[in-house]
């Protein structure tokens, strides 16, 4: 997946396009994980992701080796898939928020980072959906 992502603002634009690229801005280096249900299997996978503290930085995903900054910045769907959650390591000071485009356009979601931090046992379900491929 291209990223089409041509401004960063203070909140994370989450781009819905194969699956997620994200813009960050984070005072130091974090870690996370994104977590997607299969419709057809039912198998649950589980995407690390690494977030930089460089200004306009894309997200990375596990690449196959674990999420880091050389990873790359689009993780493409064997099947079609739910995001039922996301997990961020407890940290990240300058974002407030993580703003969802599908296919470039707003879809009107937003994810609060502070509901989705690790140390929440209860976080806020989700339920995105993305196409296979």
């Amino acid at each position: 997946m291209k990223s089409l992502i041509k401004r960063c603002i203070p909140t994370w634009a989450l781009q819905m396009g194969c699956l997620p690229s994200v813009c960050a801005g984070v005072a130091a280096p974090e870690y996370g994980v994104f977590t997607f249900q299969g419709l057809q299997s039912g198998r649950i996978y589980n995407v690390d992701i690494y977030y930089s503290d460089v200004a306009d930085a894309l997200i990375n995903f596990d690449g196959g080796a674990g999420a880091s900054a050389t990873s790359p910045d689009s993780f493409t769907a064997p099947e079609n898939l739910l995001l039922i959650d996301i997990a961020i390591v407890t940290g990240g000071t300058d974002t407030t928020k993580f703003q969802l485009l599908r296919n470039n356009q707003p879809t009107g979601d937003f994810i609060r980072h502070t509901t989705h931090l690790t140390s929440v046992a209860l976080r806020s379900p989700i339920r995105l959906g993305f196409a296979r491929g």
